[in-house]
């Protein structure tokens, strides 16, 4: 019996026969200390699922995972197992994200009080080169077995499930599709890991050099006071680009014209505002009518968060730390990106409130059948009504405006509610709400919960949203599952949640040439974001930055800019367009850029970059600047002259 084992290539070594460097020698190596267990409990939360996630999807070609529970010395027997345990669960989740790894469950003592009852993870990755050191002599093991690839386009059971092979893994994922086609649309599909070299790992043939030509896209290289990134530049060519670690700010000149003067009026829109258009939102100056749905853009919001589950689909004890993590993340975005202005609430039931039967027993599908008919908000509301009958049991509905609800992590059966200002029964009397809840599709996209509770709550504020790029990975308004879960610029000008000196103002007419400075909407900062040419009464060009930051880092779903990615990007906004977005009889959404209110538009002879973003057909690197790109549209040049910390454009007539 090992004391201390390890498994290397699917075998079982005792630690005796290697010594530590030989074990490691054929390997790279990743670790990762989790976040602390909430009380004794060996369920893992939210939190550390993302950990264990963002470790195992950064070595995707990993053979083999030791998870290590963390004890003091002369720990009870209660102790040690209750390591074991959440060691053993630790080791359970990495090998459901990917099959193929093999799973060492160990206990150790730790030094370091602050670490007892946390859990190491150390995963390890075959190395490439053929020429390792040969260890002590052993008997030769037999073949290692691999796990077969699924075929890819096979129906699949288990959506985020994923078996690595060395280029890339296959994952099972929801395709999109009808929703009644849901189950039909889960298949197995291939993707490719990008791999990059850093100073610590890499076969760089000379030392980089900034502005010097690198050769793959995202490598990087530590340097004083920051590092070299190789980045595409025009002309499809790729050099290194210094980046400081502490990014240097920038003071960019006037606007030549008052911030107002890019305040595109509603009153001079000739948009149709009839039909389903009437109550789709606006995209000029002034928004009105913000709190038609009984909440505040600018002031305070009481919402509640209600985790429901079901006889037949109970749910586990991770719940506190999804709705702490939900709650942080909500409560950050808004105070972020409304500048302070809009406040919310937000309370939260800390358990899982039990449906009295069985999922089967709640039909969900009013949203599926006919989404243009009048009374398709009604006829959510009332399918809705049981679970508000639980909910009011537990807390008084009155002093809430909105409710959002969800399920265990899994569900798939039921249809998201989304249902604004209808009347509900409750035991205090009958009570007006908004009430978003989980649904398969949301499950399907492996959407993080709060950003789909902001995007319907950003509905409600009377903006149209869903442009430029409906589906599109840039904005939680065109897409709250997609990679940057920022606000739109544009937007936050509609909601006056953006600062007039982070906006910069021209009009065509007057044109001024102008050097811009441009910090990336997903950065934490209170730099210019965004570059406005007023081109008639209803129409204007926006130009914003694009990149990796706080707001598009969250590698949730295996989504994320690819490496290296930074960005210059144009789109004209259109009041005259204004219309509700397209979509399907069963409420689903259908990609269609005609009716957009916002278009984005396309590099000047062509890509330099191979990004390779694809949404919906479109490969969304030709509308992706690169420094030395340029934009031409209506007579206005937008050349991309500079980047680093951030990104900088010449404004002047083409």
């Amino acid at each position: 019996m090992c004391v201390v084992c390890v498994t290397v290539a699917g075998t079982l070594i005792a630690a005796s026969q290697l010594t530590p460097v030989q074990v490691l020698s054929d390997f790279t190596t990743s670790q990762k200390t989790l976040t602390s267990f909430s009380g004794t409990s060996a369920a893992l939360s939210s939190r550390q699922k993302v950990e264990i996630k963002n470790l195992v999807d950064g070595s995707p070609l990993a053979e083999s995972v030791v998870c290590t529970g963390l004890v003091t010395k002369n720990s009870t027997k209660s102790a040690l197992s209750s390591a074991r345990n959440r060691a053993k669960a630790a080791c359970e989740y990495a090998q459901r994200l990917n099959a193929g790894l093999e799973t060492t469950v160990l206990t150790r003592t730790t030094s370091t009080r602050a670490n007892s009852g946390k859990v190491t993870l150390l995963i390890r990755t075959p190395k490439e080169s053929d020429e390792v050191a040969a260890p002590a002599p052993q008997p030769s093991p037999g073949p290692t077995p691999q796990t077969p690839l699924p075929v890819e386009g096979t129906n699949c059971s288990k959506i985020g499930q994923k078996v690595a092979d060395k280029n890339g893994f296959m994952k099972c994922v929801w395709q999109g599709g009808p929703t009644e086609d849901f189950l039909k649309n889960v298949n197995w599909r291939y993707f490719t890991v990008n791999k990059v070299s850093t100073s610590a790992s890499n076969n760089y043939t000379t030392t980089p050099q900034e502005n010097a030509a690198c050769t793959n896209s995202g490598d990087t290289f530590d340097i004083s006071g920051g590092i070299l990134e190789c980045r595409w530049i025009a002309g499809k060519k790729l050099n290194w680009i210094k980046i400081n670690s502490t990014k240097t700010s920038f003071t960019n000149a006037a606007s030549p014209v008052p911030i107002d003067i890019c305040k595109l009026q509603n009153s001079a829109s000739s948009a149709d505002r009839t039909g389903r258009n009437s109550g789709s939102g606006l995209v000029g100056f002034p928004l009105v009518d913000t709190n038609k749905n009984r909440m505040n853009l600018k002031g305070t919001n009481e919402v509640l968060i209600v985790p429901i589950d079901f006889p037949d689909f109970p749910g586990g004890s991770e719940v506190l730390a999804q709705l702490d993590y939900d709650k942080k993340w909500m409560t950050d975005w808004y105070s972020y990106f409304s500048n302070g202005q809009a406040k919310f609430n937000i309370t939260t039931i800390d358990k899982w409130v039990r449906m009295p039967n069985e999922r089967a027993a709640y039909p969900s599908d009013a949203k599926t059948k006919d989404a243009f008919a009048s009374d398709h908000g009604r006829r959510m509301a009332d399918q809705a009504q049981p679970f508000i009958d639980q909910i009011s049991k537990e807390v008084d509905l009155r002093r809430f405006s909105t409710v959002y609800f969800f399920y265990p992590d899994g569900e798939i059966t039921f249809v998201d509610f989304i249902i604004r200002n209808q009347w509900f029964k409750t035991k205090e009397g009958d009570v007006q709400l908004n009430v978003f809840s989980w649904g398969k599709n949301l499950e399907g996209m492996e959407t993080l919960k709060w950003s789909y509770y902001i995007h319907e709550t950003l509905h409600d504020f009377n903006i149209s949203m869903h442009a430029p790029g409906n589906g599109w990975p840039f904005s939680i308004g065109t897409n709250q599952s997609g990679i940057s879960l920022a606000l739109n610029p544009w937007e936050q000008f509609l909601f006056d949640w953006l600062p007039a000196d982070q906006i910069y103002c021209d009009d065509v007419r007057t044109l001024k040439s102008a050097r811009i400075s441009l910090s990336p909407v997903e950065r934490e900062d209170r730099q210019t974001k965004m570059a406005v040419i007023r081109l008639s009464a209803t129409r204007a060009i926006v130009v914003e930055s694009h990149g990796i930051d706080k707001w598009s880092n969250f590698k949730f779903g295996d989504r994320e800019f690819p490496p290296g990615f930074y960005s210059v990007m144009a789109y004209i906004v259109d009041l005259d367009k204004n219309a509700a977005p397209p979509i399907n009889s069963d409420g689903t959404s259908r990609s269609n850029e005609d009716w957009a209110w916002a278009v984005f538009q396309k590099v000047e002879g062509g890509r330099s970059n191979e990004f390779n973003l694809n949404t919906n057909g479109v490969n969304l690197a030709d509308h992706v600047a690169v420094l030395g790109d340029s934009f031409l549209i209506e007579g206005v040049r937008i050349k991309f002259v500079s980047t680093g910390d951030y990104e900088t454009i010449e404004i002047s007539r083409g």
